[in-house]
C-alpha cells in the first residue's frame, strides 16, 4: 500500500473512532456482572468477567505459555479453567442459611478490541447449583455474595431474573440490568459506578405474602458506544514510515495540548503562582521542561509497574497516592506564597525581607521643594509627599517551588499515555511509543507554559497601568496564594475519597 494511503488512513482513524467501544470506567477497571435465577429446584446464576486493556494486559502475560505474544484459542481456554474454580469459590450463595455448591454448565472467553489495539477479556460463565429443600410453595430466603476482585475498580452489578412460576419479594437487588451483561453503560451513574457485592431476597412458587415488596425494575438509560481513546490509537498503523511518523508527532503534541485544556493538570495553579511574581520566559521554559519530565517518568514508572510489579502493587491503586503528593506539593506551595505575599501586602516583615532601609531620597526640588533628607525607616510601607509606597522587595521566583509546581503538574499520568505505551510494548514498537509519549508530554507542557505566561503577561500590564494602584489590584496576589492552598486541599481531599 503506497505510503500516502497510509498516512490519509492515520487521519482517517480519527474521525471513525468511535465505531469500536471502550472502557467507560477506565482501562484499568475489573468489571463484575451477576444473575441470578431460581427454576424449579435449580438455582442459575450468570456470571460475567469483563477486564479492561490494562488489567487484560496484565492478565496476558500468565495467558500466553509459549511466549510468542499470542493469545491462542487453547491458552484462553486453559486459563479459564484455571481460574475458574477459584472463582466460582468466591461465589457465595445458600438459601435459608443453607450454603449451595455450584457447578459450571458453559463458559466463554473472549478479546473484545479495546484501545490502541489491545484486547480486553471477557469471560463468561453459566452455572447452576441444587436447591435443598423439598417445598417451594414456602417462603424461602436466598443469600449471594460477589467476593471476586473486590479490591479492583469497576462496575459490579447484580440482577435478579423473572422465571415463570416463581414469585420473588421483598429484594435488595434489582429484576432488570442497565449494562447488558456489562457490553454498555448507563451516562447517569459513570461518575457513580454500581458496587453491588451482595443481594438477598425471598422466593416462593405461591402467593406472596400481603405487605411484602414485590421485585422492582431499575430504571436506567443505555449509553451509546464509547469512542476508542484516539491517542492510543496513533501506535496502532500499518507500517512505521517517516509520513506516518511526522503525522503521528503532530498529533501526539495537539492531543497533549488538548490534554491539558480539560479539567485539571494545574493551569490554576500556574496562572495563580504566577500572579504576582517576577516570572520570565525562562522561568515558563523551566516549568514546561520538568513537566514534560515528570510526565513522561510517570507513565513509564507506572508502565514498569503494570508489567512487572502487578502481583504487588495494583496500577489503579498508585494513581490516588500520586495524587495525594501532588495536591500535598501545591497545598504547601499554596501556603507559603500566602504567608509571605499578606505580609508583603500589610506591610509586616518576614524572613526574605531586609530589616531596615538606609537611603536618600531626592531633593525635594526635584519634587516639590528646595530641601534634600535622608532617613531610616524600618518598615515598609510609608507615605512620602501624600504618596504611598512599599519598599518590600518585589516577590522573585523561587526555583525550588518551581520545581514543585511542575513536579505536581506531571506527575500523574494520563492513563491514554500509559496504553499507547502498553500497546507499543505489545507491538514491539517500543521506541515509537516513547518518542509519541515525550510529544504528548511537551504538548502538555506547551499549555501550562503558555498559561502561565499569559498570566505573566496580564500582571504587568496590570502593574504598568493606572490600575497598578487599585487595592483589589495589590490584593489579587494574595487572593492567587489563597486559591492555591485550596486546590491542593482539594486535590488531597479528592485522592482519600
Amino acid at each position: 500500500m503506497p505510503k500516502q494511503i497510509y498516512l490519509s488512513a492515520l487521519l482517517l482513524m480519527f474521525a471513525l473512532a468511535g465505531i469500536a467501544s471502550a472502557h467507560p470506567l477506565g482501562n484499568f477497571s475489573v468489571n463484575q456482572y451477576s444473575r441470578i435465577e431460581i427454576e424449579k429446584s435449580k438455582v442459575k446464576l450468570r456470571s460475567v468477567l469483563d477486564l479492561a486493556e490494562i488489567p487484560t494486559f496484565q492478565e496476558s502475560q500468565t495467558i500466553d505459555t509459549n511466549r510468542d505474544s499470542l493469545l491462542s484459542e487453547d491458552e484462553l481456554n486453559a486459563y479459564a479453567s484455571r481460574i475458574t474454580p477459584n472463582y466460582l469459590s468466591n461465589l457465595l450463595i445458600s438459601v435459608d442459611g443453607q450454603s449451595i455448591e455450584l457447578r459450571e454448565t458453559a463458559k466463554n472467553i473472549s478479546l473484545p478490541p479495546g484501545s490502541g489495539n489491545l484486547p480486553t477479556l471477557r469471560i463468561e460463565w453459566d452455572l447452576i447449583g441444587d436447591l435443598p429443600i423439598e417445598n417451594l410453595s414456602t417462603v424461602h430466603r436466598i443469600n449471594f455474595e460477589n467476593k471476586n476482585y473486590t479490591e479492583r475498580v469497576g462496575w459490579k452489578e447484580i440482577v435478579i431474573g423473572r422465571v415463570a412460576g416463581v414469585n420473588i419479594f421483598d429484594s435488595s437487588a434489582f429484576g432488570s440490568g442497565i449494562t447488558d451483561e456489562l457490553k454498555a453503560y448507563p451516562n447517569e451513574t459513570l461518575n457513580a459506578p454500581l458496587t453491588e457485592k451482595k443481594a438477598e431476597f425471598a422466593f416462593t412458587t405461591s402467593t406472596i405474602p400481603v405487605g411484602a415488596k414485590v421485585l422492582q425494575n431499575r430504571d436506567g438509560h443505555v449509553s451509546p458506544p464509547i469512542e476508542k481513546d484516539k491517542f492510543a490509537e496513533l501506535i496502532n498503523v500499518p507500517e512505521i514510515t517517516f509520513p506516518i511518523v511526522l503525522a503521528g508527532l503532530l498529533l501526539a503534541f495537539g492531543f497533549g495540548a488538548m490534554h491539558a485544556m480539560s479539567p485539571g493538570h494545574g493551569k490554576t495553579v500556574v496562572g495563580a503562582y504566577l500572579v504576582g511574581s517576577r516570572g520570565t520566559i525562562k522561568h515558563a521554559v523551566f516549568l514546561g521542561l520538568t513537566v514534560t519530565i515528570t510526565h513522561t517518568l510517570s507513565v513509564f514508572a507506572l508502565g514498569i509497574v503494570a508489567l512487572f510489579a502487578s502481583s504487588y502493587i495494583l496500577p489503579e491503586r498508585l494513581m490516588p497516592f500520586l495524587s495525594f503528593v501532588s495536591g500535598l506539593l501545591v497545598f504547601f506551595i499554596g501556603l507559603t506564597l500566602f504567608k509571605d505575599r499578606l505580609f508583603s501586602f500589610l506591610g509586616w516583615k518576614t524572613d526574605n525581607h531586609h530589616d531596615e532601609y538606609n537611603h536618600e531620597i531626592l531633593p525635594e526640588d526635584e519634587i516639590s521643594g528646595n530641601e534634600s533628607q535622608t532617613h531610616t525607616h524600618g518598615g515598609l510601607t510609608h507615605t512620602h509627599g501624600g504618596s504611598t509606597h512599599t519598599h518590600a522587595p518585589p516577590e522573585n521566583i523561587s526555583w525550588r517551588n518551581l520545581l514543585a509546581l511542575g513536579v505536581s503538574g506531571g506527575l500523574l499520568p494520563c492513563p491514554s499515555a500509559l496504553i499507547l505505551m502498553l500497546s507499543a510494548i505489545s507491538l514491539n514498537r517500543i521506541g515509537y511509543g516513547i518518542i509519541l509519549t515525550m510529544v504528548f508530554s511537551i504538548g502538555l507542557a506547551t499549555t501550562l507554559t503558555a498559561v502561565g505566561l499569559a498570566f505573566l503577561f496580564v500582571g504587568k500590564f496590570f502593574e504598568s497601568s493606572a490600575l497598578s494602584n487599585n487595592r483589589i489590584v495589590k490584593v489579587l496576589p494574595v487572593f492567587s496564594a489563597f486559591v492555591i492552598t485550596c486546590v491542593g486541599a482539594v486535590i488531597c481531599y479528592n485522592s482519600l475519597v
